[in-house]
């Protein structure tokens, strides 16, 4: 699919450039062309015009639970050790695969409305967050979560290279 979007101000990764009523060309899943120069619109599958919005480099969430935007708001008004301990951890005891899914599948979703368009996650029955992010578009780095709080984590380190068995450079990368 090639893409082209104008008349946009454009804020670039190279320090302190912003491109007023710039362009952006998009061939299949590259970006070929940053500029001011536009280019017919027929020679593009879609045309954007993005007048009077700011375009910028998508963002990246560096640590997510994704699936835990299920427990939002969820005994918030205790300390970090209580609301741990005493209610996080055993609602996360009931979780299932299915639960996970959705709760990841949110987080994508909210995820896309906010900008982000990558995210580390690093948390349990990573399959299903894995199926969410496929399904959603995004690009994630999914990792199991391993702690040292239970003598189980030598479990966690083999679902950790299962999972980097199946799943390294899944759907492009």
């Amino acid at each position: 699919m090639k893409i082209q979007i104008k008349n946009a101000q454009i804020i670039t990764m190279d320090e302190g450039r912003v491109i007023k009523n710039g362009c952006i060309r998009i061939h299949q899943e590259t970006i070929a062309y940053v500029g001011t120069e536009t280019a017919p619109e027929e020679e593009f599958d879609r045309a954007i015009d993005a007048r009077g919005a700011i375009v910028l480099p998508g963002l990246v969430n560096a640590h997510t639970h994704a699936a835990m935007t299920l427990f939002r708001g969820f005994a918030d008004d205790m300390t970090l050790e209580s609301w741990l301990f005493d209610h996080i951890f055993p609602a996360e005891d009931k979780l299932d695969q299915e639960a996970v899914y959705w709760g990841s599948l949110l987080a994508c979703a909210e995820m896309i409305r906010s900008g982000t368009t990558l995210f580390a996650d690093m948390y349990f029955m990573n399959e299903s967050t894995i199926r969410a992010v496929i399904e959603s578009g995004l690009n994630a780095n999914v990792a199991r979560c391993v702690t040292g709080m239970n003598t189980e984590y030598r479990n966690g380190l083999e679902e950790a290279k299962e999972l980097y068995t199946e799943y390294h450079g899944a759907q492009s990368g």
